[in-house]
């Protein structure tokens, strides 16, 4: 058999296409044979053989055991192997992993972590026995061999539960392992640094079980393997530059290690801080100049890095990330505050020195100004603050962020002192005619203007005494920065720089700087990296500073920006729109007298990116600027309805396109006057209309709704007055709409905002549309009932129409649900099942308060249909069910108690009240939980964040404190208007359950007799 499958395996890899299909079909039929997989096994073992064709039987093996190990693989399709076959193959290949080709003991390792998956421990009980002997034998190749599988079993295999026999007996081994410093190579050593991390994620795990054998079993082990970090953390490969990286290799495993540690562990770690920063500072510090040399400068000598056979990237830019890492995680802790920070809050010349060296990794490189000098995506994409670009200099910046977040104070007054150094040091290379003297300064600006927000706060507030000379920066630097075109990088961070402090721009440097940027952008001769930075600077000119500054140059940043609009795409064109959207909101006269350059500018865009998302959102933000100037609104209509109407009525458009251009004209109607001009009425909403009638596409669908619903709150009586030819109105038109959504066969995604427009409809109409109120609201409750596994959120759009109408019309509507039968149910109770049961999952400020205001009225009523309905209450917990598996809550759903509707609805506006109270006992809760184990860890942050808890206490000062933009409910211009808008909820609640209390109100005072010890807490709290 051995030889049949190896001829076979041989014809696999020959160049002949009908010898080499001929041999994969013949090894599928092998594979039947209980002995294949045996035959692999062996094959893969056999000296003799050339490596190339051990591996293809190992990897052959490795596909086996997919398909025909186990009937628990996805991949299973038999038979299954017999046991004793599978014995044979275990025993065998095992072997491999001391063999002395490095390549068949990787690929060996693979096939044994397969099959350790499935067959350890229980088929394989002495597994680790073998492998715990390979370790011990103190042969390289074994221990390689062992380490790959020991490495996959203790993420994969090895269970919490075993930890405390197997940790004893592989920890001792794996330290040994890794101070075998002349026995065993750097990679290997990582790997039992990589394993003993794997245990310490392991130990914390069971520390929840078993807190003491846990601390127990780390306590001792940790002080001898800090030391060893210690250790190896402080060597330094000399003079061979291969073994250098492959030790780089070794410090990132080491110093992961020490990070999960001081997350999983920290009281063992906290006293080892102080040396354990040493060496990694001396690593920033020493390498800063290989840096430079290597990616900063013009040498082309850069030593690339390299995967290992774990695919892990290699090279000392890998090094420094982790680094910075440490650093992060690191610094604001107690046992190490002392080096950034004195006793009087002033930073220590070890900070100082840190900072310096962190503005040097943020320099540019030569690569990234090659890519960014032809690239204008790339560039704008990887200098935007929340860039998904990650490298050195992104790195570094995350590192400022949270020294400034850790020492605020003392973080500005030595960025101050770091600047100040770095430019003197710049102006004299450059003095001395090197070349690349421009890239600290603009690191500096960088830096500096990153943190903008912070600095200018602080400098606003003297009693911080942050003491940074912005001055001096803009008198000496950033105006002369902004002059040398020759250096396209400085010059545009010099622009970007200005902007970024526009709020606090001095008045005699403002013009000087929009002036020089205004021009910049409409030289011939900027490149890309020059005009980009010209609009990023613009954009925040036009946004932060004065009208008087930027109003002589809106028009020719508009006439700048449409010119580029053409050749922009992506990321370019997204920083032109934002820049075009927040010039236009300058002078609103100014900006209609350009109306015909614009709209067409900004409609040839939308016509070449009409299925961008992205694009499509800021192009609806600057038609919102458009519809809000008055003198530009007519002459937009004019240009942009026509326009819309063709793409709306065109065949062969695509259902997305349609539906974008269906959001235009939403923003037209929503921020365009109030009534609207004819021709939307006339023109515009047939169009709509008859498109909504006729597609299936959901998208549409979803931006129909959005739009009608506007067209009812802008032009409600133009809406009801229209009729078409046949005699049909505008309200017609949309009820038969409304029909067409609330349909059982229409799916959630087609009426997702369908609620929403019933009682936008309700409420503007008025008593026009009463004729098919009742129609409406049978099929709202139709929808609830027939639709199985309804989502939450379609289930909160229907409900909130009746809430609505039980606030404003509670006894008609509930004489309505009592008489309205579904499928034999009321429709009083089809609406409180669905109500109550996803009543928690409702979101939105003002939803939520029409939600409880609404329930809370529904108990008020002393109605039999009411007080006799029982509704799903608490989960019934099955001590005996063990792990519930996907397949198990199938077989057996969760059951629950049976509860009457009005204890049900005590309990949920209870819980509303307890969201509502002051947090301060949770807090404490928190604190004490937390237990002395952390004590020695403790962020010196904590204050802040303990500070900022208490700064919230209160449920309705949360949301008071969302703003506009945050919630689309508010693009509706009637709800501040609305009294349930402006309600106080928590105060709403309070007397409400006064009200209850001191009336017993149904029943009030039994059904809080059974409520939970904390609910009646929450309300004994609140009442009292």
């Amino acid at each position: 058999m051995d030889e049949t499958v190896y001829e076979t395996l041989v014809g696999v890899t020959n160049s002949d296409f009908n010898i080499r299909t001929a041999a994969e079909s013949r090894l599928k039929e092998l594979a039947s044979a209980p002995e294949f997989p045996v035959s692999l096994a062996r094959l893969t073992m056999n000296k003799d053989l050339l490596v190339p064709h051990r591996q293809l039987a190992a990897l052959t093996l490795k596909s086996y055991i997919d398909t025909h190990w186990s009937s628990k693989h996805d991949k299973f399709v038999g038979p299954e192997l017999s046991e004793q076959s599978k014995s044979i193959v275990r025993e065998v290949i095992v072997t491999g992993l001391a063999d002395p080709e490095s390549k068949i003991r990787v690929v060996s390792a693979y096939v044994v972590s397969k099959i350790a998956t499935d067959d350890f421990p229980e088929d394989w009980p002495n597994l680790l026995d073998i492998l715990f002997s390979y370790l011990k034998s103190n042969n390289a190749d074994s221990v390689h061999g062992a380490m790959r599988v020991l490495l996959e079993m203790v993420k994969k295999d090895i269970s919490i539960q075993q930890l405390p026999q197997i940790g004893p007996v592989l920890v001792p081994e794996l330290f040994t392992i890794l101070t075998s410093d002349n026995v065993y190579s750097f990679r290997t050593r990582g790997r039992a640094v990589t394993i003993f991390s794997s245990c310490i994620e392991m130990l914390s795990a069971l520390r929840e079980e078993n807190p003491t054998l846990a601390d127990q079993m780390v306590g001792p082990i940790i002080p001898q393997w800090l030391q060893a970090f210690g250790t190896i953390l402080n060597h330094h490969v000399q003079d061979n530059a291969e073994k250098a990286t492959e030790e780089y290799g070794l410090k990132i495993d080491v110093i992961k290690s020490i990070c999960t540690i001081s997350g999983q562990f920290p009281k063992y770690i906290s006293d080892y801080l102080p040396q354990l920063f040493e060496p990694i500072w001396n690593d920033l510090h020493n390498l800063r100049e290989r840096y430079v040399q290597e990616f900063v400068t013009d040498s082309s000598d850069v030593n690339e890095t390299f995967q290992d056979s774990d695919g892990n990237e290699i090279g000392f830019q890998n090094l420094i990330y982790v680094l910075f890492d440490f650093v992060s995680a690191a610094c604001s802790k107690k046992s190490v505050r002392n080096l950034f920070v004195t006793p009087d809050n002033q930073p220590t010349d070890f900070f100082i020195q840190m900072l310096y060296v962190l503005i040097v990794y943020m320099q540019i490189t030569q690569e990234q100004m090659e890519v960014w000098s032809t690239n204008a995506n790339q560039f704008v994409a990887d200098e935007e603050e929340g860039t998904y670009t990650f490298n050195t200099r992104v790195a570094a910046i995350d590192v400022l962020f949270t020294f400034l977040d850790a020492f605020p104070i003392p973080f500005f007054n030595a960025l101050s002192k770091v600047v100040q150094r770095h430019v003197a040091e710049s102006l004299e290379m450059r003095n001395n005619g090197i070349s690349s003297w421009w890239k600290i300064h603009e690191a500096c600006l960088l830096a500096t203007g990153r943190m903008n927000e912070d600095l200018m706060e602080y400098l606003e507030d003297e009693s911080q005494k942050v003491q940074f000379d912005l001055r001096s920066l803009f008198d000496n630097v950033v105006l002369e920065d902004m002059k040398l075109s020759d250096l396209p990088f400085l010059q545009g961070r010099a622009f970007v720089f200005a902007s970024e402090y526009a709020k606090i721009l001095p008045q005699d440097f403002a013009t000087q700087y929009v002036t020089i940027a205004v021009q910049a952008l409409q030289s011939t001769t900027s490149g890309v990296p020059v005009k980009i930075s010209a609009l990023r600077a613009l954009n925040n000119f036009c946004k932060h500073l004065d009208a008087q500054y930027v109003t002589p140059y809106q028009v020719p940043i508009m006439e700048s920006a449409c010119q580029l609009l053409p050749v922009a795409t992506d990321e370019s064109l997204i920083l032109l729109l934002d820049t075009l959207g927040s010039s236009v909101k300058i002078n609103r006269e100014i900006t209609a007298r350009y109306e015909q350059t614009l709209t067409q500018a900004i409609l040839d865009a939308w016509n070449k990116f009409s299925t961008d998302s992205i694009i499509n959102s800021y192009i609806l933000d600057i038609f919102e600027e458009f519809s809000k100037n008055e003198h530009y609104f007519p002459s937009l209509c004019n240009r942009a309805l026509p326009f819309i109407a063709q793409v709306l009525t065109e065949a062969n458009v695509e259902p997305t396109i349609k539906a974008n251009a269906i959001d235009l004209l939403t923003a037209m109607i929503a921020f365009g006057p109030s009534p609207l001009p004819d021709q939307f009425t006339e023109q515009m909403y047939p169009v709509l209309m008859q498109l909504a009638w006729q597609t299936p596409d959901s998208e549409i669908l979803q931006s129909t709704q959005e739009c009608l619903k506007q067209f009812v709150v802008h032009d409600t009586e133009h809406l009801v007055r229209w009729h078409d030819a046949s005699g049909k109105s505008g309200l017609d038109y949309a009820i038969h709409f409304v029909d067409k959504l609330l349909d059982p066969s229409a799916t959630e995604s087609d009426a997702a905002f369908v609620g929403e427009l019933i009682v936008t409809l309700i409420k503007k109409v008025g008593n026009n549309i009463a004729p098919v109120l009742p129609r409406l609201l049978s099929a709202v409750l139709t929808r609830l009932e027939s639709t199985h596994d309804i989502s939450q959120v379609f289930v909160q759009s229907l409900v909130l129409v009746f809430a609505h109408l039980i606030i404003s019309q509670q006894d008609t509507t509930l004489q309505f649900l009592v008489q309205t039968f579904i499928n034999s149910k009321s429709g009083l109770t089809i609406l409180m099942t669905h109500w109550v049961d996803n009543y928690e999952s409702f979101s939105g400020y003002y939803s939520l308060k029409v939600s409880a205001i609404a329930l809370s009225k529904i108990f008020l009523v002393n109605n039999p249909d009411i007080l006799n309905m029982s509704v799903k209450g608490d989960i019934v917990v099955n001590p005996n069910a063990g792990i519930v598996t996907r397949s198990k809550s199938k077989r057996n759903p969760d059951q629950y108690t049976a509860i009457p509707l009005s204890m049900k609805i005590i309990k949920l506006l209870v819980a509303d009240l307890g969201n509502s109270l002051p947090n301060d006992t949770n807090a404490q809760d928190e604190a004490d939980s937390i237990g002395d184990e952390d004590g020695d860890w403790e962020d010196v942050v904590d204050d802040v964040a303990t500070r900022s808890r208490q700064e919230y206490q209160l449920l309705s000062d949360v949301l008071a404190n969302i703003t506009e933009d945050d919630d689309d409910e508010e693009n509706n211009p009637d709800l501040k208007n609305d009294p349930i808008y402006q309600t106080d909820l928590r105060t709403y609640l309070v007397d409400f359950f006064r009200n209850c209390s001191g009336h017993n109100v149904n029943h009030f005072m039994e059904i809080c007799q059974q409520l939970t010890e904390d609910e009646q807490f929450i309300l004994h709290s609140s009442m009292n």
